[in-house]
């Protein structure tokens, strides 16, 4: 009978210790489960930004870094879409995902125009001048006639989303 007591406390000693490779695959789960939850919330905070749009009755625009595409939206529709360049310092991710806040609407002379999101974000046209260097911010080009478009729609205080 102690004979089998014994035996039986074995089993469950060494059922219950953590192996080495459990350890790794369990760090590993948890790492992945991480990033999925970080997935989610991203995710969580663009459905509310669109919301809050949609009831805000504004136009806004979506801006994808992993595509290199933009959406100027109203409500739930697409009024344009557009692809852009960037600046090396955008596509080197120092933009953070999420919201921005139009500040200033440029008009430059010979024509060309730019859109500022604070100190972040500079949307212009390709081959203008300088708005957004001198702020050091990311930069992102687009065609004249996106550009046009994005500028007139677009009025002070509306709303970027930076998405990857």
């Amino acid at each position: 009978m102690s004979l089998v007591l014994l035996f039986v406390l074995c089993l469950c000693g060494a059922a219950g210790a953590v192996q080495p490779d459990e350890r790794q695959q369990l760090l590993e789960q948890e790492r992945v489960l991480r990033d999925q939850e970080a997935k989610l919330k991203r995710e969580q905070d663009f459905l509310l930004f669109q919301k809050t749009m949609y009831a805000a009755d504004s136009k806004y625009l979506v801006l994808n870094l992993s595509e290199k595409t933009g959406r100027l939206k109203y409500k739930n529709r697409v009024l344009k879409k557009f692809h852009f360049t960037a600046t090396k310092r955008f596509s080197a991710g120092t933009l953070q995902p999420g919201m921005l806040i139009l500040t200033k609407k440029m008009e430059i002379e010979k024509g060309s125009h730019a859109l500022l999101f604070g100190k972040s974000l500079a949307v212009r046209e390709r081959g203008d001048a300088a708005p957004g260097k001198k702020l050091n911010a990311s930069v992102v080009f687009l065609t004249k006639k996106d550009m046009l478009s994005v500028f007139f729609a677009m009025e002070e205080g509306a709303s970027a989303y930076v998405v990857r």
